[in-house]
């Protein structure tokens, strides 16, 4: 082989141990990144179920079970809508949503932050359409307040004879103690409810029943702000009383009678003393020294033998 022919040789071997030096090495790097990769196939989609235990709101107790937990992730915020037991004659299902505002531990793939919707009659009408369509509920202008704070609702009829509430709520610490970069946190409830034969005062008790039982660790996303001070008179000053009405006792008078009575149905029929004829018989005198012939007194009467005479003229006595 001459110089020319080894050289030609030689480039195409180096050729050759490039490409499958460069081949080997793709192989690595797939081999590497399969090794690093997850198993499992994501979920596109914000919506996941959870189950009823890992709900962050509870319904009032005695009112309506949880049937499913809906949660939505995104990069602010959890939320979740918790299907409760409905047994009304209005479509739709019944239920109540959180919107927890914190540091969000996003497992599912999430779809940007979740927007920030403040409280206002106008938005507040547009979701009681989408959730309750074709009912008219009226917004009730009294002031409530339950152990979270303020809240609103609206209450009208449903299908049939079913009463239909739409309850609303912002936990959110004051401004004041947002400035100071902490209580940064806010959540959002909404309850919605159908039950047939419902008053308003009976439904707007599980406004007042819901608990929170989730929500994000630490003071700068406490949305309930700081706490109350405690009042002073606990624990000191007066003795405190509860208002109890005064009521005495009824004494009951129990009439002893030392006779005792019969009751007139099993009362026997009285007995006349009975006379007996003293003709044949043994008068014994009383201690006294009389005698008498009755039964009654202080005498008593012996009444004779009785005497059969045979045919053969003996006598026998009993």
């Amino acid at each position: 082989m001459d110089d020319s022919a080894a050289i030609r040789f030689s480039d195409r071997c180096g050729r050759a141990f490039r490409t499958v030096s460069l081949l080997a090495t793709f192989a690595a790097a797939a081999t590497v990144a399969g090794c690093a990769a997850r198993p499992g196939v994501g979920i596109a989609t914000l919506s996941t179920t959870v189950p009823t235990s890992s709900a962050l709101v509870l319904p009032a107790p005695g009112s309506l079970s949880i049937i499913s937990v809906v949660q939505r992730q995104y990069t602010n915020a959890i939320e979740q809508q918790i299907a409760l037991s409905t047994s009304a004659a209005t479509s739709g299902q019944n239920f109540i949503s959180i919107q927890a505002f914190g540091p969000a531990e996003t497992v599912a793939l999430p779809a940007g932050a979740l927007a920030f919707k403040p409280v206002q009659h106008g938005a507040i009408r547009s979701e009681m359409r989408t959730y309750l369509p074709g009912r008219s509920l009226a917004i009730s202008a009294n002031f409530v307040r339950n152990n979270y704070g303020p809240f609103g609702y609206a209450y009208g009829r449903g299908a049939g004879d079913d009463g239909c509430l739409y309850g609303w709520q912002q936990i959110r610490s004051d401004e004041a103690d947002r400035n100071h970069l902490n209580s940064l946190g806010m959540l959002q409830i909404r309850l919605r409810v159908c039950q047939t034969g419902a008053s308003e005062k009976e439904l707007v008790e599980m406004m007042y029943g819901y608990t929170i039982v989730g929500g994000f660790s630490g003071t700068t996303w406490n949305p309930y702000g700081t706490p109350a001070s405690v009042d002073s008179q606990i624990g000191g000053g007066q003795p405190l009383r509860v208002a109890v009405e005064e009521r005495k006792v009824p004494v009951t008078t129990v009439r002893v009678e030392t006779e005792a009575r019969v009751p007139a149905t099993r009362r026997l029929p009285e007995k006349k003393p009975t006379l007996l004829d003293t003709g044949d018989a043994v008068i014994v005198p009383s201690p006294t020294g009389g005698a008498s012939t009755e039964t009654e007194g202080e005498a008593v009467v012996v009444p004779s033998p009785v005497c059969v005479t045979s045919t053969a003229g003996s006598t026998t006595c009993n």
